[in-house]
C-alpha cells in the first residue's frame, strides 16, 4: 500500500496511523507498484487523475462526486468501458442495508399507492478541512447541491425512478450554494410523485427522507441512524417498525470490499461510474436552470406597512 499527498507531512501521519510505510509526494512514483487506486482530492481532480489512471488500466474509486460536470463524468465512463477497466464511485450509503430495505419495500409495493415524499439534510458544516475548495466553485463546481447530491439524490433517484420536473432554487450571490430548495416530480416506479428537498450548510433541520404511501409512511435516517422507520399513514403514534440500524464503519469497509473485489475480477463494481450519471444529470440541470432561492431580508421595503405600524 502507498499514499500520496502534496502535504508530505500528511501523508505520513496516515501512514503511521495505518501502518503505510510508502508515503510520497507525487502518485506517479507508485503506479507500477499498485493494483488499484482511490482518489480522493478536491473535485476538480477527479477527472484528471482518474481518466489518466484508466488510461494506464489502473482500477479507480473516485470519491464523490465522480467529476464536477456530466461531460466529464461521462468521459471517465466511456474510458472504463472502452478499456475494460472498472470505475467505481464513492456513494457509500448505496452499501447501507436501509437503502436495500426501502428499495424491497417500494418493490414489493408495501407503501402503497405513493402520495409524496420529502427529503431533508441540512447541519451546521463541521467537517475537519485541510484546504478551503469546497467553497471555491472552480474547484468543488458547485456548493452544497454538487456535495450531498451523491447521498440524497442519489438514493431517491434510485428509489422513486427518473425526474419528470424539477425546481431548483439557491443561495448563491456569486460564490458556492450554502442551502438550496428542489421540487421534484420522479416517476415514482409507474406513477408521478413529487416531493422537496432541502439541503444546508447552515441550519440543522435534520437528515431524513420520507416517503409517503397510501398504507405506510417510512422514514430513512442519514447520519446518526442508518436505519428505516414505518408506520401506517393513517396513525400519528410511535413507528411500528424499525429496521436494525448499519454503521458508517461497516458500509465503508463494503464499499472497499467491492473496490477489491472488482479488482480481483476485473468486473463492473456495485456502484459503477454508469449507475451515477443520472444523479450527475440532475444536478447539472439544476445549475443550469438555478433561481435565486431569497430570503426575507431581500424583499421590497413596503412604507406602507411602517406608516400603519407608526
Amino acid at each position: 500500500m502507498a499514499l500520496a499527498d502534496k502535504d508530505l507531512s500528511r501523508a505520513r501521519m496516515l501512514g503511521r496511523r495505518f501502518g503505510i510505510s510508502r508515503c510520497v509526494e507525487d502518485y506517479h512514483e507508485f503506479l507500477d507498484e499498485v493494483d488499484g487506486v482511490i482518489v480522493a482530492v478536491p473535485n476538480h481532480l477527479h477527472g484528471p487523475i482518474a481518466g489518466e489512471l484508466l488510461e494506464r488500466r489502473i482500477p479507480v474509486l473516485v470519491e464523490k462526486p465522480l467529476a464536477p460536470t456530466l461531460a466529464e463524468a461521462t468521459q471517465l465512463v466511456a474510458a472504463s468501458r472502452r478499456l475494460g477497466v472498472p470505475l467505481q464511485v464513492g456513494h457509500m450509503y448505496r452499501y447501507n442495508k436501509a437503502t436495500h430495505l426501502v428499495s424491497r419495500l417500494l418493490d414489493e409495493r408495501r407503501l402503497g399507492r405513493l402520495l409524496g415524499f420529502s427529503l431533508v439534510f441540512a447541519t451546521t458544516y463541521g467537517w475537519p478541512v485541510a484546504s478551503g475548495f469546497a467553497w471555491t466553485r472552480a474547484q468543488a463546481g458547485g456548493g452544497v447541491l454538487i456535495d450531498l447530491a451523491p447521498h440524497t439524490l442519489d438514493l431517491l433517484l434510485l428509489w422513486l425512478g427518473d425526474v419528470v420536473d424539477v425546481e431548483y432554487r439557491d443561495d448563491n450571490l456569486g460564490g458556492v450554494e450554502a442551502e438550496c430548495h428542489l421540487s421534484l416530480a420522479l416517476t415514482g416506479r409507474g406513477e408521478v410523485v413529487r416531493g422537496e428537498v432541502i439541503l444546508s450548510r447552515l441550519r440543522a433541520l435534520g437528515t431524513t427522507a420520507r416517503i409517503v404511501g397510501e398504507h405506510f409512511t417510512l422514514e430513512y435516517g442519514f447520519t446518526s441512524w442508518l436505519g428505516v422507520r414505518l408506520w401506517p399513514s393513517a396513525w400519528d403514534g410511535e413507528a411500528s417498525f424499525a429496521s436494525a440500524a448499519d454503521t458508517f464503519p461497516r458500509i465503508y469497509a463494503e464499499q472497499l470490499r467491492a473496490f477489491a473485489q472488482a479488482i480481483t475480477d476485473r468486473t463492473e463494481p456495485f456502484v459503477c461510474g454508469e449507475s451515477v450519471l443520472k444523479t450527475i444529470a440532475l444536478v447539472d440541470r439544476c445549475y443550469r436552470e438555478r433561481r435565486p432561492l431569497g430570503h426575507p431580508w431581500e424583499k421590497p421595503f413596503d412604507a406602507e406597512i411602517l406608516k400603519a405600524a407608526q
